[in-house]
């Protein structure tokens, strides 16, 4: 079933390398991800969420509840900061989504 969805889980666009360094301009990332794998980025209370946040420097948003990628019923996560702080937070993210 997450045959065509785990390809949006892949490595963010660009690499990692990123044009910069560690600081450099501010980079945004979008992950597609099942509806019903999004409780466990949030977390209680959106406790998760905000630790992954802290932890990297960046910013995460996830798209409210019945709003989904066209013609999916994937959520869209969108993560921003610096090359750096995105990345990071991209790894933690999908560090949060079970591998099939």
């Amino acid at each position: 079933q997450y045959g065509q969805q785990q390809a949006a889980y892949g490595a963010p666009p660009g690499g990692a390398g990123g044009a910069g360094g560690a600081g450099g301009a501010p980079v945004s990332y979008q992950l597609l991800v099942p509806d019903h794998i999004v409780p466990a980025i949030l977390g209680r209370a959106g406790a998760v969420i905000k630790e992954l946040m802290e932890m990297s420097g960046a910013t995460i948003k996830v798209s409210q509840k019945g709003e989904y990628a066209p013609g999916t019923q994937n959520r869209i996560i969108t993560i921003s900061g610096s090359q750096h702080q995105a990345s990071y937070a991209h790894q933690l993210v999908s560090a949060k989504i079970p591998q099939v």
